[in-house]
Parts: C-alpha cells; structure tokens; sequence
C-alpha cells in the first residue's frame, strides 16, 4: 500500500494570523502529489512553507 501524506501550507502573511498561520491542509496525498505541491508553492507562493507528515 502506498504511503500516504498529510501536507498543511503555513503563512506569515497577515490575512492567516487568525488560523496561525494555516493556509490550507490537504490529507491523503500521495507521494507524487506531495511533489507536485512543493514545485506549485515555490513558484506560485514562495512566501509559504509546507509541513508534510507521513500518516
């Protein structure tokens, strides 16, 4: 069975201090999904930084 991965996206910007920071939270990501969001946030949202955990 594959490993799958729960990736929450944080944010220092102002508009995310009610919920510390959390952008948005995906769960039951695969591998190659966990990949892809990584390339999308660095070139679309560099300010942003990703928390992945195996589940």
């Amino acid at each position: 069975m594959e490993q799958l991965y729960t990736v929450t996206a944080f944010s220092d910007a102002h508009e995310h201090k009610p919920s510390r920071g959390v952008v948005y939270q995906v769960v039951d990501a695969t591998g190659e999904y966990v990949e892809k969001l990584k390339a999308r946030e660095a070139e679309e949202h560099p300010d942003r930084w990703l928390k992945v955990e195996a589940q």
